[in-house]
């Protein structure tokens, strides 16, 4: 089995990551219904979806919905996913997506939290080795900040100093050499958005505008990860995301922090007598990384498959060999003509199951990977 392919979430504390990796696989489960594949949770990323939807439903049965109610990620979170073969169980692809609390980004912070540095350390080297960032954006946030003050307040807010900085050192990496040829995508994320669009239950007309916001507050990012990553294109996209669907901000509130500083309370509404969330464009982040998981696994496989028949034309040649007469005779006594005909046979059967397991594999998720992007969501480079 080749080790999982890598995806980190990047985003500021409450900004909803957890909801929205919950979305992502609820999202994907729908979208991959027929294909013949599924998505396979390992048992402790179960238990931390089955919970968190729990919350979720909590949430939306009171008729005021909190989406500050919702427990916060207290402690790094790995979530092991596979898209499986409904088939063959050994045909899978394995990926790893990290989240972590938010306010990790902050050095400061990591100072209160016990073993925080080793543990940021851990969460660094899975993100530099990340063939996808996922940054979610809390679209509020943006698309509420009117007044200067306001304004000035969304940097600290949604922590652009410290986001930028892990996405400079994701971008620096991807130059190395064991990271060149693989895939890398970074995926603007905004989160909250169903006030803001019409193609869900809503009645809004602004998402030219978040379009504008994001690409005005997130170009100086973009701008460090283009200039970061010389040698090689960042695939950007922009996928702005219904986590809930069913509810919609009502009032934005900004008070005085204890520090003097801006704080940000949203107020939400539940649509009608929803109590089931209506995900929205999520499902296009699991297309984007299933494309980089295809590409990946087909390099991965390939030199597996390479080495293989290394060895094989090794063997061969060894047995074709010129070895004159006591070499001959040294050659069958010893028993390594016999092991040479076994290692033949085992590598030839190795080569035929890894060119099928390819066949498979590519076949399994090249719906899912060929799979249309949500209107709302647009391929920025």
């Amino acid at each position: 089995m080749n080790p999982a392919f890598k995806a980190a979430v990047l985003g500021p504390t409450r900004v909803g990551k957890t909801t929205l990796l919950t979305a992502i696989l609820d999202e994907t489960k729908q979208m991959l219904a027929g294909t013949g594949v599924i998505i396979s949770l390992d048992e402790r990323t179960q238990r931390r979806v089955r919970t968190h939807r729990q919350e979720m439903q909590q949430a939306l049965l009171q008729r005021e919905f909190n989406a500050y109610a919702l427990a916060g990620t207290q402690d790094e979170a790995y979530y092991h996913v596979s898209l499986q073969s409904v088939a063959d169980e050994d045909v899978r692809i394995p990926f790893s997506i990290l989240d972590y609390p938010g306010k990790w980004l902050d050095p400061d912070f990591l100072d209160t939290v016990a073993d925080g540095k080793r543990k940021w350390r851990e969460c660094e080297e899975h993100i530099k080795a990340s063939v996808m960032l996922l940054v979610p954006i809390d679209a509020s946030i943006l698309m509420e900040a009117e007044t200067p003050p306001q304004r000035g307040a969304v940097p600290g807010l949604l922590q652009f100093g410290d986001v930028e900085e892990v996405a400079r050192k994701w971008a620096s990496t991807r130059n190395l050499a064991e990271h060149h040829h693989e895939p890398a995508v970074l995926v603007l994320a905004p989160l909250k958005c169903e006030k803001y669009f019409d193609d869900n239950g809503g009645w809004g007309r602004d998402a030219d505008e978040l379009r504008k916001r994001v690409a005005e507050w997130y170009g100086p990012m973009l701008d460090i990860v283009r200039g970061e990553a010389t040698q090689r294109d960042i695939k950007i996209i922009y996928a702005p995301i219904d986590t809930y669907g069913v509810v919609e901000l009502m009032e934005a509130d900004w008070p005085r922090e204890s520090d003097g500083r801006l704080g940000f309370r949203a107020h939400y509404r539940i649509r009608g007598d929803k109590t089931t969330p209506s995900v929205k464009a999520a499902g296009a982040v699991m297309t984007a990384l299933c494309q980089c998981v295809v590409d990946g696994w087909a390099v991965a496989e390939g030199r597996v498959l390479a080495a293989r028949q290394h060895d094989y034309a090794r063997l061969v040649a060894r047995d074709r060999e010129r070895k004159g007469f006591w070499g001959t005779i040294g050659y069958y006594v010893s028993g390594e003509s016999a092991r040479n005909a076994a290692d033949q046979g085992k590598t030839a059967m190795e080569i035929t199951q890894i060119e099928q397991r390819q066949q498979q594999v590519r076949k399994s998720v090249e719906a899912l990977a060929a799979t249309a992007y949500d209107p709302r969501v647009e391929p920025w480079s």
